[in-house]
């Protein structure tokens, strides 16, 4: 499942990391974080250990650890890792797939947390190959997409402008992407039912089903 998730962060909270993450010294070569294969395809730049850039971390895994759809999505219990990249132009991703443990944490599920503008730089789409079928995403600043870590995916060449994004890693407490499917579901009927404002009964039967499930397929 390949799911975008609007709003994760406010016009804010976007200006002010557009402003904070402005400064050219605090991006260096991307390719130190990634291994094997990954790091010939790698062609971008990530943050240095700053306070700058880890104020900024902070601010935005509160912001998606906040969010109450990627909680349903996710089901994370940890994230493996959170970092920054900017793609300037002529720099790329080259088709990849993510490393299966990050940070000794098994790698489920995978994001990328857009910060800028798409009018802003031309190219830079995330490329996700989802069953041979590839997906386009270049959404809004503010939108996180979720896709799990085993796909093939690549960042377009930048031809113009720059693409600010935070990426990361997810282990979740459903290993498997059909439970954690199945497990959204569940959390969507529950909005759907309570927006009906339908029975408590029923609505505590769901929540029952659903608390039963985690509990029979969780880590």
């Amino acid at each position: 499942m390949i799911l975008q998730i609007a709003g994760v962060l406010d016009d804010g909270a976007l200006a002010a990391l557009g402003e904070a993450l402005g400064d050219p010294a605090l991006w260096i070569d991307g390719r130190a974080t990634a291994s094997g294969r990954a790091r010939d395809a790698k062609a971008n730049q990530q943050t240095a250990p700053t306070e700058p850039a880890k104020a900024a971390l902070s601010l935005i895994e509160r912001a998606i650890l906040a969010h109450a759809v990627f909680q349903s999505a996710a089901q994370p219990e940890a994230l493996a890792r959170l970092m920054l990249n900017r793609y300037g132009e002529g720099m790329e991703y080259g088709a990849h797939v993510d490393a299966p443990y990050i940070g000794g944490l098994r790698t489920d599920l995978s994001f990328t947390l857009f910060l800028s503008d798409p009018a802003s730089y031309d190219g830079g789409a995330l490329i996700i190959d989802s069953a041979g079928a590839e997906d386009a995403i270049k959404p809004p600043a503010g939108t996180l997409a979720l896709y799990p870590s085993s796909f093939v995916h690549r960042v377009e060449k930048v031809t113009r402008g720059a693409r600010l994004a935070a990426v990361g890693w997810v282990k979740s407490r459903l290993r498997s992407a059909e439970h954690r499917a199945m497990a959204f579901e569940l959390e969507r009927i529950g909005a759907d039912l309570a927006a009906i404002d339908a029975p408590a009964a029923l609505r505590d039967r769901l929540q029952n089903l659903r608390n039963n499930f985690l509990r029979a397929f969780g880590d």
